[in-house]
């Protein structure tokens, strides 16, 4: 008598159907809980890793065991607690701008944010830098006149700068995000110390 034919499904459907992690599968397939297994071509990616398929029959008769092994592994731990650990940091920097009446974070691709996280900055002077290069670019049109000036002249762009700088500290000021007496000066030890960083004074 001819053996049924099995129903395969990839392990990323596993994933979502039966709520497992990508980790505990390959704990069952390695401890031996899922024996009837097969890779196959990714068919998504051809130069990719390829494909696992899983007999989802037999998925569902160990389902209860698979759903016991760790969810990650101690390095997808590391990672999340590491993730978690400068998500916090970079949340310390962060502000309400009552202009655009949101939460405010660092961009993830600012230098100051990297500062903050290797520890070059405090969490108030990083909030000091996203406040005023939020209130600069969003609600000043320095953007605007960089990229007029970009096609005429460069050395123009500098002192553009410093005075839209100046106008995102005193716009800041008015919605009380920063002290009535900080200066430019005050700005600017904190932004040398994000330029040292990256070797950009």
């Amino acid at each position: 008598m001819a053996e049924p034919d099995r129903k395969f499904i990839y392990k990323t459907t596993a994933v979502k159907r039966y709520g497992l992690t990508p980790h505990q599968i390959d704990q069952a397939v390695e401890a031996g809980l899922l024996k009837n297994f097969k890779y196959v071509k990714n068919p998504h990616y051809g130069s990719g890793p390829r494909s696992l398929l899983l007999d989802e029959a037999e998925l569902q008769g160990v389902l209860d065991k698979v759903r016991a092994l760790p969810k990650y592994s101690e390095e997808e731990l590391r990672r999340k607690r590491a993730y978690s650990e400068r998500s916090r940091k970079a949340g310390r920097a962060s502000f309400y701008c009552p202009l655009c009446q949101r939460k405010v974070r660092p961009l993830r691709t600012s230098y100051a944010r990297d500062a903050l996280l290797y520890g070059m900055i405090s969490p108030e002077e990083a909030k000091i830098v996203a406040i005023v290069t939020h209130f600069r670019h969003v609600h000043t049109d320095y953007d605007e006149q960089r990229r007029q000036l970009l096609h005429v002249n460069s050395r123009s762009i500098e002192p553009l700068k410093d005075g839209k700088t100046i106008e995102a500290i005193e716009l800041a000021k008015k919605c009380g995000l920063l002290p009535a007496d900080f200066t430019k000066e005050e700005y600017d030890k904190i932004a040398l110390k994000i330029k040292e960083m990256y070797g950009l004074y």
